[in-house]
């Protein structure tokens, strides 16, 4: 599903625009001359990115694990890591057959089920059920502690689009308060003042005035964190085009964002529906796809359509390719990006990352959640 605001950003809706929107997109290779790397580092911003490695995306992709159940039968639209508890959180649609709210009002109105889940995927350990924020196709895991619980940073106040689709409008950080899987549910509401107070809610908007370059409003912001490096990245739409701005994530937590420690002023857009992103070190990562078209594992001639793009937001150089992981599943709609940081048993106390992306499976009524990774570096 499309973050782009209003609606999925489609190949075919690109086509109905014209090509202008896809320029500079090389289908499995890089992107960019060295005069448009330089132009775009001119318009990058309030200061250059400390340099870091990156992931290498010819890197064959494992699987971390598939076909596991998140607390609702819907889509997966997200997850992210707690690498300090070892826990994962997946957000989707929120809808309970039983409770008597249909799922297309529970899409429009913007509710969210946050799921708690084991390392390995297998447990549900618990659910937070977010009511009036959005989509949750981009989520960041702030993890805090040993034993805390984390922030997640996600959009809120939902507004439908023309598909009957709540998105959200601003960006928040709140805490995970979601009571265990043997307890009875509970639902937040970001405009509840006593929901607010127990969620620790903090407005996390990016003010338009204080980034880089024209442009008086923005749309769509969308939150992820880098725990490793410590930062914050707000990818949004300004001006009709797609930026993403960095904020020192200790600053973020501390007060409202002001100006950011870099601005990259036009991301290249998908050719198919936007899925997610994510941030390590100097390299912005952004997922694409669609579901299978021809139903994948039975017709060897469709491979999908699931591409990620590395933007190295330092010069604007961009390498994007296909990749064919999990590719035996049924459905395989790619959906969610972050980074895992796993214990690097080679210095005691450090840790080593991992690039996750998800998939949705399975029949409807019983989509399963599914994580592949990828974790060499160059």
């Amino acid at each position: 599903m499309s973050v782009f605001g209003t609606g999925p950003v489609s190949r075919r809706g690109l086509i109905r625009l014209g090509g202008g929107a896809a320029a500079g997109l090389v289908l499995g290779g890089v992107g960019a001359t060295t005069a448009q790397a330089r132009t775009m580092a001119g318009e990058a911003g309030v200061t250059a990115l400390p340099g870091s490695m990156a992931f290498d995306l010819s890197d064959p992709s494992d699987a971390l694990f598939m076909h596991k159940q998140a607390w609702c039968p819907t889509v997966m639209q997200c997850a992210g890591y707690d690498h300090l508890n070892k826990h994962w959180y997946v957000a989707q649609v929120m809808y309970n057959p039983g409770d008597g709210v249909s799922y297309a009002t529970r899409k429009l109105e913007g509710d969210i089920a946050i799921t708690k889940l084991s390392a390995d995927g297998s447990t549900k350990l618990g659910r937070m059920y977010l009511r009036g924020f959005g989509h949750g196709a981009q989520i960041g895991i702030e993890a805090t502690a040993a034993g805390s619980a984390p922030y997640i940073w996600i959009e809120y106040d939902s507004e439908p689009n023309s598909d009957a689709t709540g998105f959200g409008t601003k960006v928040c950080r709140i805490k995970y308060v979601g009571p265990a899987a043997d307890q009875p549910p509970r639902s937040f509401h970001w405009d509840d003042p006593e929901d607010r107070t127990a969620m620790n809610f903090k407005d996390r908007t990016p003010d338009a005035l204080k980034l880089p370059g024209a442009g008086t409003t923005l749309s769509a912001p969308r939150p992820v964190v880098d725990m490793q490096h410590r930062r914050l990245l707000v990818r949004f739409n300004r001006n009709g085009q797609l930026q993403c701005a960095v904020w020192d994530l200790d600053a973020a937590i501390a007060g409202p964002l002001g100006e950011p420690l870099h601005h990259f002023a036009d991301l290249p857009r998908p050719v198919y529906d936007a899925q997610g992103f994510c941030l390590y070190g100097s390299y912005m990562y952004m997922y694409e796809g669609e579901a299978y078209a021809s139903g994948g594992p039975t017709d060897t001639t469709d491979v999908g359509t699931t591409y990620i793009t590395r933007v190295d937001l330092n010069t604007g150089v961009s390498e994007r390719a296909l990749t064919r992981a999990l590719k035996s599943l049924t459905f395989r709609e790619p959906e969610g990006m972050n980074v895992m940081l796993v214990p690097d048993p080679a210095r005691p106390g450090a840790y080593l990352p991992r690039l996750t992306f998800g998939f949705a499976s399975g029949e409807s009524g019983d989509r399963r959640v599914n994580i592949a990774y990828k974790d060499a570096l160059i």
